[in-house]
């Protein structure tokens, strides 16, 4: 369940949380529409796990502390360290870890850890993989490396190019077997030769990381199988 519920939190606070709606969490209306999204996420989960229904409360519980966590956050957490990766990263192990707390409170641990245990456990561990790579660790270089949004302007396409990256080389990883270690070095050595902006994501150290990323948690996942 727990896969589950963390797969629900990575689209939440990755996929849908654009740039416009984290500046407009620094309002009440902001952080109401990004709790609604992350509720709204958890409800869906019912459709692919029935027992997901029953958990409702849990749910509420877990969007209230999400709520608590993101107003600390923009409030006082960003003024409080002088690097905003240290927010930023402290943040996300709260709704972890409120996640791992609040749901072994309420669902056995037989059916909170095993993906054999609920509908479209593995599918949502190989999900999460993917949001990782190509959503949260770009947005975690962003934090790192352009916190001030400098160049705001070539983050979309920056970050296709990191999702594609990511992408390609986690499926690599999964499907390439031993393929995928030249075709990823070809791929980085012309990356690295051409970078496409000045964006962070596109210097060598963003992408490196990127790609870093996508083939250790491929790498991983194939070690599951």
């Amino acid at each position: 369940m727990f896969y589950l519920f963390l797969l629900a939190h990575m689209i939440a606070d990755f996929a849908l949380q654009p740039l416009w709606l984290v500046r407009r969490k620094r309002y009440w209306y902001g952080l109401v529409i990004h709790i609604g999204l992350v509720l709204v996420c958890m409800l869906a989960l019912g459709l692919l796990e029935p027992a997901a229904r029953a958990l409702w409360p849990a749910m509420l519980a877990i969007g209230a502390i999400h709520f608590l966590a993101d107003w600390w956050k923009v409030n006082y957490g960003d003024g409080l360290f002088k690097q905003p990766l240290v927010p930023y990263l402290l943040d996300q192990v709260i709704h972890i870890g409120t996640l791992v707390l609040v749901l072994s409170l309420v669902v056995p641990p037989a059916q909170l850890w095993s993906p054999d245990a609920v509908a479209y456990g593995w599918l949502a561990i190989y999900l999460n993989a993917y949001m990782l790579a190509a959503l949260a660790v770009p947005i975690t270089l962003i934090v790192l490396f352009d916190p001030s949004f400098r160049h705001a302007a070539q983050a979309a396409h920056a970050r296709a190019r990191s999702l594609l990256a990511a992408v390609v080389v986690l499926s690599l990883s999964l499907l390439a077997g031993p393929l995928a270690l030249p075709v990823t070095l070809a791929g980085l050595a012309w990356a690295l030769r051409r970078p496409a902006s000045q964006h962070p994501l596109d210097t060598p150290s963003g992408i490196m990381a990127v790609v870093f990323v996508a083939a250790t948690t491929g790498a991983l996942l194939a070690g599951l199988r």
